[in-house]
């Protein structure tokens, strides 16, 4: 898809409302080398028969899964996301429209991580040293696989030209269920860039983006986000496979007026998420 269909005055304008940033970056690459270069080093220990060569291979496996971590938050990975997920729907009530689709990254990592420590579990097992610690191991891995395929949520975000919809789905073994939320753009208040912990306990977690979205009428009588308040909806907008500065700005353009609605219901309406290139996205950060 191409960045030049629509002029700068057709398209929404990319704001940092979550600046962009490289240091975590640099941390990961940091840690990655600084285990790698532990690892040779254990490597060469090995080789004199100073210490076993088994503890490198599952070092460096587990640096490159932390960092990969790191990366699939704190706006890392999150910046090469292509518009090519972002595809267009037919809604039988609200028309042609656009659907950002959650990120399934995460999830594969969580399961080729639990995959690889469970393998790495089994592996020790064998090992008549480390046999009493291989099976719990290889049991904490399988566990956590079971637990990540067996229950599992995702948000979807939809956008039409009378509204946008936010659709969690939630899984738990063959049991899916969908709920949705539609929100049309007369109704909109506010648009509240936020942030929150990934996890409850002080200084814990990661700190990702969210949306809060305050409309008229807007009654949740049922949160289904633990985020969610009666009078306003959250949108876990990292949870979606953009970037989600490009999402904020879209949702807010299309507050405008019906032109711009218009615009999420054609052929090329994902172009409009396209965000600025890394290093104008930088510097907007820095102003």
């Amino acid at each position: 898809m191409s960045e030049t269909k629509y002029t700068d005055a057709e398209r929404p304008t990319w704001v940092p409302y979550w600046p962009n940033t490289l240091g975590r970056l640099w941390q990961a690459i940091i840690a990655t080398v600084a285990v790698v270069a532990v690892s040779i080093h254990r490597g060469q220990l090995a080789v004199r028969g100073d210490d076993p060569w088994h503890t490198t291979g599952p070092m460096v496996l587990l640096a490159v899964v932390i960092c990969a971590w790191v990366g699939l938050h704190d706006n890392v990975i999150r910046w090469g996301i292509p518009v090519r997920f972002v595809r267009r729907i037919e809604d039988d009530v609200h028309g042609s429209g656009m659907s950002i689709p959650p990120r399934t990254a995460k999830l594969w990592l969580i399961v080729l991580a639990s995959i690889a420590v469970t393998g790495i579990g089994v592996a020790l097992a064998r090992s008549e040293m480390l046999a009493p610690v291989g099976m719990p191991i290889a049991g904490s891995g399988a566990v956590v696989l079971l637990v990540t395929l067996g229950f599992r949520s995702s948000v979807e975000l939809r956008l039409f030209a009378d509204g946008f919809v936010r659709r969690r789905r939630s899984c738990m073994f063959f049991f899916p269920r969908t709920h949705d939320i539609l929100v049309r753009w007369d109704d909109v208040e506010q648009f509240e860039a936020s942030t929150y912990r990934t996890s409850e306990k002080r200084g814990s977690g990661f700190t990702e983006p969210v949306v809060y979205v305050r409309a008229t009428g807007l009654d949740i009588e049922r949160p289904r986000d633990r985020l969610d308040q009666p009078d306003r909806m959250a949108i876990r907008i990292h949870l979606l496979a953009a970037e989600p500065n490009a999402v904020l700005a879209l949702m807010k353009w299309c507050t405008d007026g019906p032109v711009n609605r218009i615009r999420v219901t054609g052929y090329d309406s994902p172009d409009l998420l396209v965000p600025p290139p890394l290093r104008e996205r930088l510097e907007l950060s820095r102003s």
